[in-house]
């Protein structure tokens, strides 16, 4: 038994490794699957280009596909543009058909030649194009609205400089102030200024965060307006508001003459000697002034009793108070002396002599050594105490015009400061309403005024006075009025100027004036863009008074002729009827003849007939 198994093992075994020889064999003769695959690539590569021309049907049968050659010849020959290789895997889309005639709808008759093909459908473009706003502001662009249902701008043209004032602007309050106080639904005017002043802060140097104060009232004064609104807006609406306030503030600077660049110099069209009424220069005694008196006492415009001030006086040459001009009598009371420092001499004891210095070092020669008003400074605020901080100063020309102009537009008097605001708008009202030069020896007015510069002027002195509005006892001199405006003026291109350069970095440097100079940019560009209107509106009304003139002497020149004719009687025109007169009218003819209408319209009888007709005639 044991014998049986052991001969089955041996068979199996031997089996085995017949079948291993056999499958071994086989499998040298054929190849392997990859072998098999690459077998017509190779035979490919090393038959001649004549084979393979011949064999080029057999080879896309069997799907041989281009693949790296392994000899240095075959790769050359593959290079070549006759290489079947370069076209084996070549594609070309299929053209798309054309689309079928007339869509096509089968036709059958003599009236299908006449049909026409409609084209392609028409679709609607899938996002309508808006049209370009005018001067890059969308309101612009809107058609002009009036009313409580309007948006504030709408139709009205925009300025490319507003747009980069915005964006600083707002930058100042979101990104370097942290985002203005309060609400867009219940912002009020005090929430902009501290918010203005906390920016404002982080921008200046040291020495002037004590002027914050001051330039934050900038925005007090844009906003002023909305002081009763539930809400004075958002940032973007507050920054345009201030654009447009600053804006005119600075036009009415130029029309005012306060600005160093607009002082009347030569002949220009903002000189002294032209744009006013009759000669003299300026000031409450020049043809102008007493002008102005004359319409102001005449129109109403004189301020009545209870806006006097409590102490009526009257203003020096140079805009001060005249010394001794209060109109009131009153008795003057002896003042007591000042008492003695301790240890100080009496006057009687007091030694007299000359100084042992020098007062006046300058020559005694004053026409050759005289100081223009051109070099002289006025100082309108301090320095501080230690230096640090410099005075603030006005140039003397620039100075001494604002006083004459003022104490003309005061009427001579000290005023308060409501009648001073009220006074600039109506002395700008009655220039800018002459509208003719016909008759007039001289150009006199400001006919290129309008409504929006007198609204101008009285916002950039009621802006100056705005800590005296609240006073209505208090006189002001045209001198205190000058020195308020400059301070304030200093102030709104100051912040204007923090505006500007929210972008920059702070250079903590010293404090400077912000009142600008005779070479601002800003201010030579609205100084130019008022004389140029000014020439146009000042042009046209030079040749109205031309043309008059001219039409003026060829009447005077007729009739002169007609005076001194000698010829044939000229035919004269026959006198024409009288118009009826309403005395020859009898009203109560009228009147009765009216009421005999009524009573026959309402009476109740049978008609008359005047004549008799035949029968199927109507009446």
């Amino acid at each position: 038994m044991r014998a049986q198994w052991i001969f089955l093992l041996c068979l199996e075994r031997a089996v085995y490794f017949t079948n291993a020889s056999v499958r071994r064999g086989l499998r040298h003769r054929h190849g392997t699957v990859k072998e098999s695959r690459q077998s017509p690539v190779r035979a490919i590569a090393e038959a001649p280009p004549s084979t393979l021309m011949t064999n080029a049907g057999t080879l896309s049968d069997i799907g041989a596909r281009a693949e790296s050659p392994p000899s240095l010849s075959s790769m050359t020959q593959a290079q070549s543009p006759e290489s079947l290789q370069n076209v084996l895997d070549y594609k070309i889309a299929m053209p798309t058909p054309k689309p079928a005639v007339l869509n096509g709808a089968y036709c059958r008759g003599g009236a299908c030649q006449y049909r026409v093909d409609p084209g392609p459908p028409t679709y609607p473009p899938p996002l309508t194009v808006m049209p370009v706003p005018i001067a890059m502001n969308v309101l612009a662009g809107r058609e002009f609205c009036r009313g409580l249902s309007c948006y504030k701008g709408m139709g009205v043209p925009g300025d490319p400089r507003l747009d980069p004032f915005t964006l600083n602007c707002v930058h100042l309050f979101n990104d370097i102030g942290g985002g203005m106080s309060g609400e867009d639904s219940n912002r009020n005017v005090a929430q902009v200024h501290d918010s203005f002043e906390r920016v404002c802060k982080k921008k200046v140097g040291v020495l002037e965060v004590a002027s914050c104060p001051a330039y934050a009232n900038t925005f007090i004064g844009a906003v002023a307006a909305k002081v009763n609104n539930p809400t004075v807006g958002s940032t973007t609406e507050i920054c345009h508001d201030t654009y447009w306030w600053m804006l005119a503030f600075k036009e009415a600077e130029v029309a005012l003459k306060l600005t160093a660049g607009a002082l009347p110099k030569g002949k220009s069209l903002l000189a002294g000697d032209l744009n006013r009424f009759g000669t003299g220069g300026v000031g409450p005694s020049s043809a102008r002034g007493i002008k102005w008196r004359e319409y102001a006492s005449k129109h109403g415009k004189w301020p009545s009793a209870a806006d006097m001030p409590a102490v009526p006086q009257q203003l020096a040459a140079d805009g001060s108070f005249a010394s001794g001009s209060s109109l009131l009598q009153a008795q003057s009371v002896p003042t007591a002396p000042k008492p003695r420092l301790p240890g100080a001499d009496s006057d009687e004891d007091t030694p007299h002599g000359l100084p042992r210095y020098e007062q006046n070092t300058l020559p005694h020669d004053e026409e050759v050594h005289q100081v223009p008003m051109t070099k002289t400074k006025y100082q309108i605020a301090p320095a501080s105490a230690d230096g640090t901080i410099p005075p603030v100063e006005v140039a003397g020309d620039l100075f001494d015009y604002c006083s004459n102009q003022f104490s003309e537009i005061m009427a001579g008097y000290a005023q308060t400061a409501r009648v001073t605001v009220q006074l600039t708008r109506d002395w700008c009202t009655w220039q800018a309403g002459v509208s003719s030069w016909i008759g007039e020896k001289q150009e006199n007015g400001h006919p290129d005024w309008t409504h929006r510069t007198c609204t101008g002027m009285m916002n950039l002195v009621a802006f100056a006075l705005r800590e005296d509005l609240a006073n209505t006892t208090a006189g002001l001199s045209a001198q205190q009025v000058c020195k308020q405006t400059f301070l304030a003026i200093g102030a709104v291109h100051r912040t204007d100027g923090i505006i500007k350069d929210a972008w920059a970095q702070s250079l903590r440097g010293p404090p400077v004036s912000g009142i600008p100079a005779a070479d601002d940019d800003e201010m030579q560009m609205l100084l130019r863009n008022a004389q140029d209107h000014a020439n146009e509106i000042f042009s046209k009304l030079r040749n109205q008074k031309a043309d008059y003139e001219s039409m003026n002497n060829v009447k005077m020149a007729a009739t002169a002729t007609l005076a001194t004719w000698n010829g044939p009687e000229l035919p004269t025109q026959a006198p024409w009827p009288d118009l009826p007169n309403a005395k020859d009218m009898d009203v109560t003819a009228l009147l009765a003849m009216s009421v005999e209408r009524v009573r026959q319209s309402k009476r109740v009888g049978i008609s008359v007939v005047e004549e008799l007709k035949p029968w199927g005639y109507g009446s």
